[in-house]
């Protein structure tokens, strides 16, 4: 994901009527428009949802996750799901498999993909299977899209709308392929990611 350090803070909660809220997220994401767009397009009517881009990979992401998460606790907003998202790329194995034990050991869950966040739209179309780079996923979303997939702010949001009706397909692929891994390294478990359990728990509460 992007590596420029700037942040994009969003928020949304919806009440339906007069439904008390059930359940809150926190979730920090690698990326500062492709994941808090998608996120934020989950029309939650029992849950608030609080994400922030921070454009941050992998171990940095995850400290400083933490960091946010505890500021809040002292500001006394404490979430009953706290989510890190952020994709294997180009860092070292073990950097990656850190941040994912550190993740767990703060009590975070880890939507993770190994390559990239890409993968998880990929799998809305098909059951992918591969070591493939974020350049060439890039360029197969946009072959099946007919049109140039791009990061660009509000993109995502357009397209979680346009593949939503094939989400279900892309969970059960997901899994799949999830069943197949040893999970004893998963910075060598390409192609592969755990964005379907994030995705799960989002839905609900839609």
């Amino acid at each position: 994901m992007s590596s420029i350090n700037h942040r994009i803070d969003r928020g949304y909660g919806r009440r339906s009527g007069l439904r008390p809220i059930k359940q809150s997220f926190l979730i920090i994401t690698e990326g500062v428009n492709t994941e808090p767009d998608y996120f934020t397009s989950f029309r939650l009517t029992s849950a608030s949802i609080h994400v922030i881009g921070e454009g941050m990979s992998c171990l940095s992401l995850v400290k400083k996750a933490i960091s946010i998460r505890d500021d809040q606790r002292k500001r006394g907003r404490t979430y009953d799901q706290n989510w890190v998202v952020f994709d294997k790329d180009d860092n070292p194995d073990k950097t990656f498999n850190d941040a994912i034990a550190l993740a767990q050991k703060e009590n975070f869950h880890v939507a993770y993909s190994n390559q990239a966040f890409e993968y998880w739209f990929l799998l809305h179309f098909k059951k992918y299977k591969g070591c493939f780079t974020r350049m060439q996923m890039n360029k197969m979303l946009g072959k099946i899209l007919g049109e140039t997939y791009t990061k660009k702010s509000g993109h995502a949001s357009a397209l979680y709308i346009r593949i939503l009706p094939l989400q279900q397909d892309a969970i059960a692929r997901a899994k799949e392929i999830f069943k197949e891994m040893s999970h004893g390294n998963p910075a060598k478990e390409e192609s592969s990611t755990t964005v379907f359990q994030l995705v799960e728990e989002l839905n609900k509460f839609l």
